[in-house]
């Protein structure tokens, strides 16, 4: 990568990086002001509580891409941006501007993600064979 392709990346990544700040707190602030005072109805109670789980899914996927574009922006610091940290490929320059924080190829990406599904199916199928 060139050096105003570098420019261009890190700032897109500190822009994502500010956006999931803000939201982090926005949620906070959100999951704060839901109470379960003054109610004991058990619809408004299920309510309050899949909106706090809600917010939580929201507040983890935030701090989990946080995360993946503090560990790109390190790749950057390195030189490594846009290099695939699993088979050491350069990443496609489109994937990267789509997801600037990918630190996977798309071939690796999809294998990884195979991978989880592959593995969620099996445990999903331990359980159900410990049922019987």
């Amino acid at each position: 990568m060139n050096a105003k392709q570098v420019n261009l990346a890190r700032k897109r990544l500190a822009t994502e990086s500010e956006k999931l700040i803000r939201s982090i707190h926005r949620n906070r602030a959100a999951a704060e002001e839901i109470t379960t005072e003054n109610t004991e109805d058990e619809g408004d109670l299920a309510t309050i509580s899949h909106n706090k789980e809600l917010l939580y899914n929201l507040h983890e996927s935030d701090f989990a891409r946080l995360r993946f574009i503090g560990e790109v922006i390190k790749a950057l610091d390195r030189g490594q941006y846009g290099k695939c940290v699993h088979c050491g490929n350069d990443i496609n320059e489109r994937r990267l501007l789509a997801v600037p924080w990918a630190a996977l190829c798309i071939r690796c990406q999809e294998e990884t993600e195979m991978s989880d599904i592959s593995s969620r199916l099996v445990l999903a199928g331990e359980d159900e064979q410990t049922d019987f």
